[in-house]
């Protein structure tokens, strides 16, 4: 039978919704032919396909099923026929239309518009012969039309959406591929494809394609492992939001070119599951966002070759997370958004454990790590956490160092830090005073690039953000926030200058002591960078 003629899983839309043909044939009393229909929307039909206690075919929801009339049926277009309803203009008649075009002055008055180089345009729609880039989501589309007709029409496509189509079956698929030889992004998603044995004699259709992207198909990772043997030359692929819950390891000749792989929006039982995928061996990038995932578990020969791991939108709540990431011996792009433990801490915090903890990450959230912020990170990591290295047995002597296992285990490159920056001294872990507000310490501000201004002494609180103490230099010197950068001079040691660039901390959290000298310098292209982008997150925060 040809692509044209109805069968069942075929895909067809009946008054504007669309839907699966799961049965043709008789049902009693009724007279002539009825088609089964399983709806994508289940809240069109009005049964499960059963009738007067005869099953005629199985819905997944009890109201997801409709008898209807072949009339009724809408069956799609060919490619062709939207191509040439999208893309081409009919001769003789004008882009915009018979009518004049007018525009409205401030006066009110109407004032006619010329249209320049619309010809141009038109003309250049006309040749498809010409398109490269053709977008044909939710057109109805459902097969390939007569052999040969798209090659002749449109040979020279390398970028095409199929989208949200009618397209039923993969042989349907093969035969609009076969026909572009340029073609090198396909986007299928939202279409349900059924498979058959047949459509592995076509393989070099594919031979071009190398993204391929299958969002929101319904597919299990059975149904991937089998349909990647038509397409073995992808290397990227999307897998958004299908019904990907277990994985098993792929066969030697499945998904070996693979180099970004796309498993977003797929709900995973567990982290152990996409373990079973990392032996492929060109994959380089990995995409994880909002597939639930609460723990990660690596070791040094899982994913030896990702260099970028996107896994925003879990459930990660505490930073064992990045002790684990940190195996993975070539990540060194991450993005982390939008998870459990970002709710409960600022931005600048978690970035800074982040980059502390896993030493390779040379990227984070899209922006570089710079060798001054991770020596900035850290340095402030081992203050924040030395108090608790202490307390588990870590000692400034490396005779007496012998912290706990646990302590290790949660804090897998203390010691690392420790030997290139040195034990933090005993006044950097004291523990923050419930009365920490009442406490004053008396500093110097000085502001060199300022000439008129005279160095004045201040008792501020302990408890003060850096946020705080730039208005408060803004008010004293009339420089204002975004061209300062302030760093502090220690008092008993003036080579020991600590940067004031994170506005959440406090007075007592950067160590800061009585007599030390609060300076204004003027500031880098870096500092300037992070106050505009600080400025657009606050912005982003309040709307």
């Amino acid at each position: 039978m040809s692509d044209t003629d109805l069968l069942v899983d075929d895909r067809v839309s009946v008054d504007g919704y669309v839907g699966t043909v799961k049965f043709i044939g008789l049902v009693p009393p009724s007279e002539g032919v009825w088609i089964g229909i399983e709806w994508d929307d289940s809240t069109r039909g009005k049964h499960d396909g059963s009738k007067n206690g005869v099953v005629y075919f199985t819905c997944k929801n009890s109201k997801n099923g409709s008898f209807v009339r072949i009339t009724k049926i809408n069956r799609g277009i060919t490619i062709c026929e939207a191509i040439q309803d999208r893309y081409q203009v009919p001769a003789g008649v004008n882009v915009c239309g018979e009518r004049e075009m007018f525009m409205i002055t401030n006066t009110g008055q109407h004032k006619k518009v010329d249209t320049v180089g619309l010809d141009k345009v038109q003309k250049q729609f006309s040749v498809l012969t010409n398109l490269k880039i053709i977008g044909l989501r939710d057109l109805m589309i459902s097969s390939s039309g007569p052999a040969g007709e798209l090659s002749s029409l449109a040979p020279n496509i390398t970028t095409l959406d199929l989208s949200k189509n009618l397209l039923s079956t993969w042989m349907s698929v093969c035969n609009i591929v076969s026909q572009l030889t340029q073609l090198k992004i396909l986007n299928l998603s939202e279409n349900l494809l059924s498979f058959n044995d047949e459509c592995l004699k076509h393989t070099a259709a594919f031979s071009s394609v190398k993204t391929l992207i299958l969002n929101k198909c319904k597919l299990t990772w059975n149904n991937v492992a089998q349909y990647a043997q038509i397409w073995p030359d992808v290397e990227e692929l999307h897998l958004v939001g299908n019904l990907i819950s277990a994985m098993s390891p792929p066969a030697e000749n499945v998904l070996q070119n693979i180099t970004f792989l796309n498993l977003s929006e797929n709900k995973f039982d567990e982290w152990g599951q996409i373990t079973k995928i990392s032996n492929l061996p060109k994959l380089k990038k990995l995409f994880l966002n909002g597939c639930g995932l609460f723990e990660i578990c690596c070791n040094e020969n899982l994913f030896p070759h990702v260099e970028e791991m996107s896994i925003a939108e879990n459930k990660f709540v505490t930073h064992q997370v990045f002790n684990e990431l940190h195996k993975l011996p070539a990540l060194g792009d991450l993005i982390f958004r939008k998870n459990t433990i970002n709710e409960k801490e600022n931005y600048e915090d978690t970035r800074e454990i982040i980059v502390a903890k896993m030493k390779h990450l040379i990227r984070l959230n899209n922006s570089v790590i710079t060798d001054r912020e991770r020596d900035s990170a850290e340095m402030d990591y081992l203050k924040k956490f030395g108090l608790a290295w202490l307390e588990s047995g870590g000692h400034q002597d490396p005779d007496k160092n012998n912290p706990s296992q646990e302590f290790f285990l949660n804090h897998p490159r203390y010691m690392e830090l420790v030997k290139e920056y040195g034990a933090p001294a005993d006044h950097e872990l004291v523990k923050k005073s419930s009365a920490l507000k009442g406490n004053l310490i008396e500093v110097n501000i000085e502001a060199p690039i300022k000439d008129n201004f005279k160095p004045v002494s201040r008792r501020l609180p302990l408890s003060m953000t850096v946020a705080n103490l730039k208005m408060l230099v803004q008010r004293l010197t009339k420089i204002e926030v975004r061209k300062q950068r302030l760093v502090y001079v220690s008092k008993e040691n003036p080579e020991h200058v600590v940067a004031l660039d994170r506005d959440q901390e406090t007075l007592h959290d950067v160590s800061i002591e009585p007599g030390d000298t609060v300076q204004v310098q003027k500031p880098t292209e870096f500092d300037l960078a992070k106050y505009i982008a600080s400025r657009k997150r606050t912005r982003m925060f309040h709307q």
